[in-house]
């Protein structure tokens, strides 16, 4: 079986040597021998579970949860249990998808919460008292949002902020989002979507994008996509064992 030294398999998977290092510290490589002068010494199998390191770690972690059922694909691989690596994959997958469909149910909730306003709601004009109390929130909550760039409020010609229809409409939608726990990033970036009049705006609340991954708010559709191909890497090195 060839073999490599840490700078020759980093330059294969490009990535940094130190890199490769950490991956063993953290138990997310087999055992690696060392030479007689003390050199690490890599071969295939470490090859491939680098691989399969970079596969696993390359879409973002939308849930604190995903952290650990990634490492432990990532370790049961290392540990040469290449069938529980894939098993939990298949796991992961599953939570990826529910998470994804919880996400457009989420859309629908905003798209109906946009879409909703009587002529009395549109003709309302309120202070952030009078906003809270409509929302069921406290004050420092909407001035804690705002503080964060979710949400600019005009002012009145004294200087107090005027919340009209567009305003308590998205502050609506950030309670929503809040409530669901999503991060301000996400919020700030379908904010920016649902800006009123805007072409993504009236698609939006037209129901043209129901169901598509064009408007989900984290990286999901993209983290579905890099699991399946995980998947399809550990059977290929489980059919590869086989042949053997």
């Amino acid at each position: 079986m060839r073999t490599y030294s840490t700078s020759e398999i980093a330059g294969i998977m490009g990535i940094h040597p130190n890199t490769v290092m950490l991956y063993e510290k953290w138990g997310y490589l087999a055992p690696v021998e060392r030479s007689k002068n003390g050199y690490r010494v890599y071969n295939e199998t470490h090859l491939e579970q680098i691989k399969l390191v970079r596969l696993a770690l390359r879409s973002q972690l939308i849930k604190c949860y995903m952290k650990f059922e990634v490492q432990n694909i990532i370790r049961s691989a290392a540990r040469g249990n290449l069938k529980k690596a894939l098993e939990v994959s298949r796991e992961y997958l599953a939570h990826i998808q529910n998470e994804k469909n919880n996400e457009l149910r989420v859309m629908k909730i905003i798209r109906k919460i946009l879409k909703s306003g009587s002529q009395e709601e549109k003709d309302t004009l309120l202070n952030r008292n009078g906003a809270a109390k409509l929302l069921g929130v406290s004050i420092n909550v909407i001035i804690y949002w705002e503080r964060n760039g979710l949400l600019d409020v005009p002012r009145s010609k004294n200087g107090y902020r005027v919340y009209g229809e567009n305003e308590i409409k998205l502050l609506g939608v950030i309670k929503v989002l809040r409530q669901e726990n999503y991060s301000t990033q996400c919020i700030c970036r379908m904010l920016k979507k649902l800006k009123p009049g805007s072409e993504g705006n009236n698609r939006f609340l037209s129901g043209e994008t129901e169901d598509s991954d064009e408007w989900l708010l984290s990286s999901l559709a993209e983290a579905e996509c890099d699991v399946k191909e995980l998947i399809d890497y550990i059977g290929g090195l489980i059919n590869k064992k086989m042949e053997i």
